[in-house]
């Protein structure tokens, strides 16, 4: 049975810099974290460290990958999901601002 999430996701195509990897793009963000493409998607349970451009500023955050779905093996682009772990509060109020801004809610109630 699906769960309602917690917390609503936006489709809001946002850079995400990860350290030591090539930048990446999100297909949708919450509070809690984003979901976006890369080629070799890391596996679930890693820790990362990056920036999120929300704004034209670099916002800084810590995260835990939660699941990844790939399309065929080892080597093909995949989605992955980030839960962020350590986020400031002036993160919250600016990306809360830019979503105010920039509206677009998903329709995806369910997990």
């Amino acid at each position: 049975m699906l769960l309602p999430r917690a917390l609503p996701r936006f489709a809001h195509r946002l850079t995400i810099r990860l350290r030591g990897m090539l930048p990446v793009y999100t297909h949708d963000v919450s509070e809690g974290g984003f979901c976006a493409d890369m080629l070799q998607p890391l596996k679930p349970g890693t820790a990362v460290e990056g920036s999120i451009a929300v704004g034209g500023e670099e916002l800084p955050f810590q995260g835990e990958i939660v699941w990844t779905q790939r399309a065929a093996g080892e080597r093909v682009r995949g989605r992955y999901g980030v839960r962020f772990t350590q986020v400031s509060e002036d993160f919250r109020r600016r990306l809360e601002a830019y979503r105010k801004m920039q509206g677009k809610r998903l329709v995806r109630w369910f997990t």
